[in-house]
């Protein structure tokens, strides 16, 4: 749905001079669900007190119970409207709509489900599929898109972020409190007397989906099957059906082998639709487990019998790839490179479970929401 702002009608008319032009002016801070956006929301309050601000979260569908309290709470400790704009779905519904197994390297959950979400509210006035407001009465005026602010809470830590938030955010001016200003965040949490979001006590790094973000790393797993073995369980299991249901899909397509191991086109549709009913309602909460279905690669020749696995952690592959190169004086030299390689929760688990030293616990990872569009 899109929207037209009128810049007319539904302003508080203190809030225009006699030309019709607005005196407050507007800033909008994204909420994370994180302390560092509650911090970045307090810098700007205090900055502007008179100013028209609004706290702005993009919801996954996916976030911890307690991150909803806490952007709840942040809104009335601050005296601030909240709005929150959500896709309808969630980052594991969309990797199934897509058939595409998130990643490290292909991070369509935060492109798709929060920044094209804000952008095509804010740039197109595009209302996407779920709105609600939190102290909606407190905006002071309900034209708070024009010559906004944008302010994220991206810390020095993240300093390599910044460059990429700003140009894809143009032509709004965008600034990062927390870069260029000493605020201390959990000085400024005791303040407000609000308490941190659950994660942080539970030794995550940032308060994203639950603790399942797509892009993470071996230390995070361990840590979300240490800290929360339910979830752990479930998406462990969830990527088995959602890689499985992937690999399925391509082979179903491939039209990379022999013609006489290709299925027939007119195959095709009656098979990806056998493929949707099967996992479907599973991927939806509809159902405890997938329908019964049999990879078609089981009815293949033996050559072509391979199910490609997909997964959300990569590793360092065992395999190395050995290049002949000439450097820019002529000399021949080995180059040695070890590609990466699906690295599954399963795998994980087990060695995990067998030989804990040999998890990698520097390995993080992480989500990089609004960095690129």
């Amino acid at each position: 749905m899109r929207i037209k702002l009128d810049h007319s009608q539904g302003i508080d008319n203190k809030s225009k001079n006699k030309e019709g032009h607005q005196l407050l002016k507007n800033h909008i801070v994204f909420c994370s669900g994180g302390k560092a956006s509650f911090a970045v929301a307090d810098f700007v309050k205090k900055k502007y007190p008179e100013d028209n601000i609004l706290l702005y979260f993009t919801d996954t569908l996916w976030e911890n119970h307690d991150t909803y309290r806490f952007i709840s709470e942040s809104s009335d400790k601050l005296k601030l409207p909240l709005l929150i704009h959500c896709a309808g779905i969630t980052p594991m519904q969309l990797m199934f709509e897509k058939k595409l197994v998130f990643n490290n390297m292909i991070g369509d959950c935060s492109k798709i489900l929060k920044m094209r979400v804000a952008s095509d509210f804010l740039k197109k006035q595009i209302i996407p599929k779920i709105e609600k407001w939190k102290n909606h009465q407190i905006l002071k005026q309900e034209d708070f898109i024009t010559d906004a602010t944008l302010y994220f809470g991206i810390g020095i830590e993240e300093l390599h972020r910044e460059e990429a938030i700003v140009r894809n955010w143009r032509p709004f001016h965008v600034e990062m409190p927390l870069i260029n200003n000493f605020i201390p965040i959990n000085n400024i949490l005791k303040e407000h007397n609000i308490i941190q979001p659950e994660l942080y006590k539970l030794g995550f790094s940032h308060n994203n989906c639950n603790g399942r973000c797509v892009k993470a790393g071996q230390g995070h797993y361990r840590n979300l099957k240490k800290t929360m073995p339910d979830i752990f369980q479930k998406h462990m299991e969830e990527e088995y059906h959602l890689y499985m249901c992937v690999s399925a899909y391509r082979y179903i397509l491939d039209n990379k082998v022999p013609e006489e191991d290709q299925i027939p086109a007119h195959m095709q549709e009656s098979m990806l639709q056998e493929l949707d009913d099967a996992y479907r309602d599973y991927f939806y909460g509809k159902c405890a487990k997938p329908k019964l279905y049999i990879h078609p690669a089981a009815s293949a020749s033996t050559r072509y019998m391979k199910i490609k696995k997909y997964s959300f952690m990569k590793r360092k592959g065992k395999n190395p790839e050995v290049k002949q190169l000439e450097d820019d004086e002529g000399n021949l030299y080995t180059d040695v490179r070890y590609p990466s390689e699906p690295f599954t929760l399963r795998e994980f688990n087990l060695i995990e479970n067998s030989k804990p030293e040999q998890i990698d616990l520097f390995d993080i990872g992480g989500c990089g929401c609004f960095v690129q569009f």
